[in-house]
């Protein structure tokens, strides 16, 4: 699995700046296929309140695996939730990472020793 981030800046009427950032992710072919084996499309990986600086937003941050496949884009107003918004991807495929091990070890056994 990779993250590919796309940061891209506007100037707004006013002379002040926007910013939007996109997450999206490849696959592996295995990877695909066990995200429609199991049907993970709509994993919520992250859900939070949306925190810049410390500071709790009224906004909630929600990233689904189908969202990092198909482009997870994101309008900000400042860097502090570019940065935010940015970990929350990172943590989100960090997520998946683990369901995809997950998900691999089914049809076998596992043995843990202490």
């Amino acid at each position: 699995m990779k993250l590919v981030l796309t940061r891209r800046q506007a100037k707004g009427m006013m002379g002040g700046v926007s910013f939007e950032i996109v997450g999206k992710i490849t696959l592996s072919q295995e990877e695909v296929d066990l995200v429609r084996h199991y049907k993970m499309e709509n994993e919520e990986l992250v859900r939070k309140p949306f925190i810049v600086f410390g500071v709790e937003t009224n906004r909630v941050l929600s990233v689904t695996v189908r969202n990092l496949i198909n482009g997870d884009s994101f309008k900000a107003k400042d860097l502090s939730e570019v940065i935010a918004h940015t970990d929350s991807l990172v943590t989100a495929c960090e997520a998946l990472k683990t369901y995809l091990e997950v998900a691999r070890k089914f049809g076998g056994e596992e043995i843990l020793e202490f």
